[in-house]
């Protein structure tokens, strides 16, 4: 829907800014590693001073956004996150709970071996978040998962945490490419993130794979 994607990721971001810039207020605006994509990713991943790219219209819906907010609003704070992960409060988002449901319905679970994100625990997005609040940060800030994997290997963590059988996770997930969908517009292969900035700014430490499944399985 690329008239809802204007209104809310771009317009609005714009609104908001004009709004707290005559309110004397902070705004702290939340996008997306999908800024990029339509350029491969430089080693270590995307850094904040990297051109966004990218390759989908909520990707550039997003990237208008950002813009347009830091062009009215030059104490604003926009935070870059990754694929998000764990507790979904019943709305069914996020990579892990949109896995297991499509385990729950009976199905295996088809997951990419070459797109590569740097996925985050949503608690530990929230935390970050709310640490930033307390912050006079300002422009552009990357907050992603310390490890650079594939949807497949994030979707095989995820599953061997939650049902420790080995055998089953080989079952149920089967690992595919891009290719092989004919996908229109195409996915892009690589977002991660570079968090050095956000790493050395907050106490919230943004866990690897191992750890941040761990996390967000069992706060969930």
């Amino acid at each position: 829907d690329p008239l809802a994607a204007q209104v809310m990721n771009t317009d609005l971001p714009r609104v908001l800014g004009e709004w707290a810039t005559a309110a004397g207020a902070r705004l702290i605006h939340v996008s997306t590693d999908l800024v990029f994509g339509a350029s491969p990713a430089p080693a270590g991943g995307f850094r904040e001073e990297d051109e966004p790219a990218p390759l989908s219209v909520y990707g550039e819906s997003k990237a208008r956004g950002e813009r347009d907010l830091l062009e009215v609003a030059s104490d604003a704070l926009v935070v870059r996150l990754p694929l998000l992960y764990g507790d979904g409060r019943g709305t069914g988002r996020g990579a892990s709970e949109d896995l297991f449901a499509i385990l729950e319905r009976g199905e295996v679970a088809r997951l990419f071996e070459d797109e590569w994100r740097t996925p985050l625990p949503v608690s530990v997005a929230a935390a970050a978040l709310r640490e930033l609040c307390d912050m006079d940060t300002s422009g552009l800030l990357h907050v992603a998962g310390a490890d650079r994997v594939s949807r497949l290997e994030l979707g095989r963590a995820l599953h061997a945490h939650r049902f420790q059988d080995q055998d089953r996770t080989e079952r149920e997930l089967l690992g595919c490419v891009r290719a092989d969908l004919d996908l229109s517009p195409p996915r892009p292969e690589d977002t991660s993130l570079c968090s050095e900035r956000s790493r050395a700014l907050l106490e919230t430490a943004p866990p690897g794979l191992a750890t941040g499944v761990s996390v967000a399985l069992t706060t969930a």
